[in-house]
């Protein structure tokens, strides 16, 4: 049995993309998987194909933003599976707009879906993970906490907030065992980055031009970060940031 046989894992945004390759590796790895995604379909299909790999899951299907549905999944979760070892805050959203065209709710949209959503599944899970004096939380921030381009105002707000927030609960938690780390994609193959590039067709050569190992990420080169940054190689990392972007940041 490896390292994640039997650990909760929740993965936000598991429906699609880099939370559906992160929850198939967990249920690979044998960990009971809860799907949390805002498409209720999309979560089902992950749940399906987690069981044929022999994992354990359950699909909820939750509005992250929602205070009332993420305290419903969470608790869930803790009933389905008495516990919460790791918490993949993934689920988000992006508008790309200029400033002066982004409108209020295109906004409410981003930050809430990104930046409370992803505070608000934190403070269900750290109750449960202080109880068991363990626990790991991953974010899924993005290179635009560091440095971002035009048009994304609001997605770069929500982006960096996540990496300040990440900074503040690993102080907040590191007592009671419970490490939390952000994970910092680069340009990612999802649909997504698929839909941006269909509207904006040069905006992939001129992304690749940029990037130091000339492709783009697949969903399960972040999944794999992900692992790591939960597996007890890692168990002295807290408060830090990890970037799997082919060296993109590095290029500044």
């Amino acid at each position: 049995m490896g390292e994640f046989a039997r650990q909760v894992v929740v993965v936000t945004g598991g429906g699609a993309g880099i939370g559906k390759a992160s929850a198939l590796l967990f249920g690979r790895e044998k960990a009971n998987v809860v799907v949390i995604d805002h498409d209720e379909k999309a979560a089902q299909r992950t749940f399906k194909e987690i069981q044929k790999v022999g994992g354990t899951a359950l699909a909820v299907k939750a509005d992250v933003g929602n205070s009332r549905q993420v305290k419903s999944a969470f608790a869930a979760a803790v009933r389905k599976f008495d516990g919460i070892d790791v918490l993949f805050a993934n689920a988000a959203v992006q508008v790309i707009k200029p400033i002066d065209s982004t409108s209020d709710e295109d906004w409410e949209r981003v930050i809430s879906t990104n930046l409370r959503g992803t505070f608000l599944c934190c403070r269900e899970a750290i109750p449960v993970m202080r109880r068991q004096r363990h626990g790991c939380i991953i974010i899924a921030t993005s290179g635009h906490a560091f440095h971002s381009y035009a048009g994304y105002t609001a997605y770069a707000a929500s982006k960096g907030g996540q990496l300040a927030m990440m900074r503040a609960m690993a102080i907040d938690c590191a007592p009671d065992g419970i490490r939390v780390n952000c994970v910092v994609p680069g340009a990612t193959e999802t649909e997504l980055l698929r839909a941006h590039f269909r509207h904006q067709p040069k905006e992939k050569v001129r992304l690749l031009s940029r990037i130091p190992m000339a492709r783009l990420a697949a969903p399960k080169d972040i999944a794999r970060a992900v692992r790591l940054l939960a597996s007890r190689e890692a168990s002295y990392i807290t408060g830090s940031s990890l970037a799997v972007d082919g060296g993109l940041l590095a290029q500044g």
